[in-house]
């Protein structure tokens, strides 16, 4: 897991030629909305589409994340499956779904079932490389290919292939330190319950974290984003009493963030404090959007891996996940 995370900015590299020699038909079809089907770290690809995309997309995306599709897809609808392994069940199941209602289907996966199900139908994908057992450190693969399917049925105004470029360059820039940021970090959080909380532009990367501590580090964690924890959540910063000063929050930041997020945020770290969590701000590098976040993905990357050694656990197999596969292939 060491290497994968260390080798992020190459696979990075890599997705990029991925997305430039692609071949996708055209079409000349209307598309009213869009449908991402996606899992685990595929269908966080999909989030962050969602966010990246959020201020110059004219048509809704919404992402499943489970075995049905809703009722709103058809022939205008543009449904993209995202399986790194092709093996997903839950999104072959959508497909199988989405398919006699009409949709225009694109996929983006290393092949499988799914592969099959798509070139059995007709329909095309993106082939991304199958080179490990940890679908979850291929993010650059789905997020990139996903920014090149949008942009190819003019849904997104460019490519945002710039935006890449500058993240490569930042993250092999200021690979050392941000692997020394997120080792200092899982330092702090031996023995404590980390809760993250960010703007809600930045709901895929405090979801992804939680979702990295539980596989990297086999260990809980919560997440929340402002301003809709000042709508509820906050009120329950007051039991289990025992917890609270277990607790580490941790806020991102980004200079995207709503002004009035930032004054929640300020205003919100006294009251974390004077329940006896301890404080952690992380700021993102980098100029555009995708820059920072991807900075904070990685950042928070090596924290996991960190807090898996801190845990005196191996990262890399995710043995319940399998015992319930082996359980669920019974039935």
């Amino acid at each position: 897991m060491k290497q994968l995370i260390k080798e992020f900015p190459a696979q990075l590299k890599e997705a990029l030629t991925i997305a430039h020699t692609a071949q996708l038909t055209a079409t000349s079809r209307k598309i009213d909305n869009v449908l991402i089907c996606g899992m685990g770290g595929s269908g966080i690809g999909a989030n962050l589409i969602q966010t990246f995309l959020f201020d110059e997309l004219s048509v809704p995306i919404t992402v499943n994340k489970s075995y049905n599709i809703p009722a709103f897809v058809g022939p205008n609808t543009l449904v993209i499956a995202c399986s790194y392994s092709g093996g997903t069940e839950e999104t072959i199941a959508g497909i199988k779904e989405a398919l006699p209602k009409g949709a225009l289907i694109v996929g983006i996966t290393s092949g499988g079932k799914l592969g099959d199900l798509l070139t059995a139908n007709g329909m095309e994908f993106v082939p991304i490389p199958s080179r490990d057992a940890s679908p979850r450190a291929g993010i650059g693969y789905a997020f990139v290919q996903l920014l090149k399917v949008m942009q190819h049925f003019g849904l997104s105004k460019d490519t945002h292939y710039a935006d890449v470029e500058e993240t490569i360059a930042l993250l092999e820039a200021h690979q050392d330190e941000i692997e020394a940021a997120g080792k200092a970090l899982a330092a702090k959080l031996k023995g404590k319950f980390p809760i993250m909380y960010a703007d809600s532009r930045l709901e895929p990367i405090v979801l992804r974290n939680q979702q990295q501590v539980a596989e990297n580090s086999k260990q809980l964690s919560h997440q929340n984003v402002f301003p809709e924890m000042n709508h509820n959540e906050l009120v329950g910063w007051v039991y289990p009493e025992s917890l609270l000063p277990q607790t580490v929050t941790i806020l991102l930041h980004t200079s995207f963030d709503h002004p009035r997020s930032i004054i929640r945020m300020d205003i919100c770290k006294d009251i974390f404090v004077k329940k006896g969590s301890e404080l952690v701000e992380l700021h993102a590098a980098g100029t555009s959007f995708i820059a920072q976040c991807v900075y904070l993905i990685h950042l928070l990357d090596w924290m996991s891996l960190y807090l898996a050694e801190e845990n005196n656990v191996d990262p890399f197999p995710v043995e319940v996940i399998n015992y319930l596969k082996e359980e669920l292939s019974k039935h």
